[in-house]
C-alpha cells in the first residue's frame, strides 16, 4: 500500500505501526537515501512482509537482541572516556577512531546514528545529539525517542546535566519491571576498568530524574 507522510512521522514510527523493519521500508523506497530525511506529503510504499524482495538488505540492527549484542561487542574494548568524543562514524567497528568516547557518542554508535545529525528535532541543538537534547527528545512527541514508563531491554536510560554532567546508556537486562544491567560509557568505568564501556548494574541511573526512551527512528 501507499502512505502519505504526516507531520511528526519518522520511518521508525511508520515501521513500528506496521510491524515491519525500517530496512524493509528503505528497500521498497529506493528514493529515500537518508533514513532521517522524509518530508510531509511525501508518498512512500509500505509493504506487507511477503511483498519485500528476497534480497532486501536488512542490515540494520533493529531487533532488540541485535541492538544489545551490538553494544556488548565493544564492552571492555580499549576505549577511554573523554567528554564530547566518539559517535561520529556509525558504520565503524568501534564507536571511536581515536580510542576516546563519551556516553552520548557510544549510544549514538549503538543506534547507528551520528551524534552530529540533520534530524529535524535536533536542529535547535545545533544538530548535536547529547544527553540534554535526548532528555528533551524523550519528553517530546516529535523526536526519535518515545518515552516509556517501564524500562525495556534496548531502550535508553538518560538524565540531563542539571548542575552536573548528564549520562545515558543502553538498558540490557530488565527483571520485574526494573533495570538490572545497563551498557554505558563513563569516566567511572574508565578509571575502574581502564575501559570506558562496561555492562554494569544500573546504580548510576537510579535517580528520580532518569528517563527511559525507546528508539523509534
Amino acid at each position: 500500500m501507499q502512505y502519505t507522510i504526516k507531520a511528526g512521522d519518522t520511518l521508525g514510527k511508520i515501521a513500528g505501526k506496521q510491524s515491519i523493519p525500517v530496512s524493509a521500508l528503505m528497500a521498497l523506497n529506493p528514493q529515500i537515501t537518508n533514513i532521517n530525511q522524509i518530508a510531509v506529503g511525501q508518498v512512500i510504499n509500505v509493504p506487507n512482509m511477503q511483498d519485500v524482495p528476497a534480497n532486501a538488505p536488512f542490515d540494520m540492527p533493529l531487533a532488540i537482541s541485535d541492538l544489545i549484542a551490538h553494544a556488548r561487542k565493544v564492552v571492555n574494548s580499549p576505549i577511554l572516556y573523554k567528554l564530547g568524543s566518539g559517535g561520529m562514524f556509525p558504520g565503524d567497528a568501534l564507536p571511536s577512531r581515536d580510542g576516546l568516547c563519551d556516553c552520548s557518542g557510544f549510544v549514538c554508535w549503538v543506534l547507528h546514528l551520528s551524534r552530529q545529525t540533520t534530524i529535524p528535532f535536533y536542529k535547535k541543538y545545533g544538530g548535536w545529539i547529547f544527553t540534554d537534547s535526548m532528555v528533551d527528545d524523550v519528553n517530546s512527541s516529535s523526536g526519535i525517542f518515545e518515552r516509556i514508563t517501564v524500562p525495556q531491554p534496548g531502550c535508553i536510560v538518560v538524565y540531563g546535566a542539571g548542575s552536573k554532567i548528564g549520562h545515558v546508556g543502553i538498558v540490557s537486562e530488565v527483571a520485574n519491571g526494573a533495570m538490572k544491567k545497563v551498557i554505558h560509557c563513563s569516566s567511572g568505568n574508565s578509571r575502574t576498568f581502564n575501559a570506558a564501556i562496561q555492562e554494569t548494574p544500573p546504580t548510576v541511573f537510579n535517580r528520580p530524574d532518569a528517563l527511559w526512551g525507546r528508539f523509534v527512528g
